[in-house]
């Protein structure tokens, strides 16, 4: 006997019919009748009388009824606790994307993860002009892929944060595709001081940085347009209304040129989370999964001279 012939059983009684039980079952006809015959001759009696007008219990199919009710009552409250506990043993990521996650393609492979791993679950948070390491800080995200810039210095001295690098890439100047800077095979930051330069908002995580690289390079471009959004941003690029301090791949994603700055320098996009969390059996097989598919793909982007 097992909690399928009950199931079964209680079914036909209720309908008065092994087919309509089947279909409220959604299962084959057949394969009602099977289990009804197994339930029987396992017990040595007939449950079900079966007529050309349907079926109805015996009078030792009515005293059976009566003992499996209270069954399966335990059994689907059983299921409801085994369903609960589950639940609370999943974990749950809150995963802060930046923009270069997208413009190397990397989304639907990070979906794939999730797909592959249904013990954990994921939300996630686009907002850009932020700052990703207060929301690391306060526990509003678990982990955050972004770029960690080297101008970051409180980020490698911050024992609170583990920060690992996913993918390299070089810096570039994105303007327009028909803009005059695009015909250049690269350039310096002093192009900075000659055009209007479009950046993140002040209080941005984003703005500090560049706000560092301005300053220890000397330089204060001609104008400075400080808004919220990439998408924003880039859209402004490709109108030639202004350039974008930005890395190589936003070049194909975004519909804009990527002129290589020099004396080179590079960004990393960066699995970053707090220190004391690393180990999290969730962001442990994120993390490792991530630089797996990196590394199989080559997305590592390497600085041309």
């Amino acid at each position: 006997m097992n909690i399928l012939q009950i199931q079964y059983l209680l079914a036909v009684a209720e309908c008065g019919s092994i087919s309509k039980a089947a279909e409220s079952l959604f299962v084959s006809q057949p394969a009602v009748s099977l289990q009804m015959k197994k339930l029987e001759s396992e017990l040595g009696c007939s449950l079900l009388f079966r007529t050309a007008q349907g079926v109805s219990l015996t009078p030792e199919g009515e005293a059976f009824r009566e003992g499996a009710r209270p069954v399966l009552e335990a059994w689907e409250q059983l299921e409801a606790v085994s369903a609960c506990l589950a639940k609370e043993k999943r974990e749950r990521l809150t995963i802060h994307l930046g923009p270069r996650v997208f413009s190397n393609g990397l989304f639907p492979k990070i979906v794939a993860f999730f797909e592959q791993h249904p013990d954990i679950t994921a939300a996630f948070t686009v907002a850009g002009g932020g700052n990703f390491l207060e929301d690391l800080r306060t526990g509003a995200i678990d982990v955050a892929l972004n770029y960690v810039s080297s101008y970051l210095k409180d980020l490698s001295g911050a024992p609170r944060f583990f920060q690992c690098e996913l993918i390299q890439e070089p810096q570039c100047i994105l303007t327009g595709l028909d803009s005059a800077l695009a015909q250049q095979e690269r350039v310096s930051f002093d192009i900075l001081r000659d055009h209007t330069l479009i950046a993140a908002p002040e209080a941005s995580l984003e703005s500090t940085v560049l706000d560092r690289i301005l300053q220890d390079h000397g330089i204060t471009p001609g104008r400075m347009y400080r808004l919220d959004g990439v998408d924003t941003s880039m859209e402004m690029v490709r109108a030639g209304t202004g350039i974008v301090l930005g890395p190589a791949s936003f070049a194909d994603h975004y519909g804009v040129r990527a002129v290589p700055l020099y004396p080179p320098f590079a960004e990393s996009l960066s699995f970053v989370c707090l220190r004391e969390n690393k180990d999290r059996a969730g962001l442990k097989a994120f993390r490792e999964y991530l630089m797996k598919m990196c590394q199989e793909t080559e997305v590592y982007l390497q600085i041309s001279g």
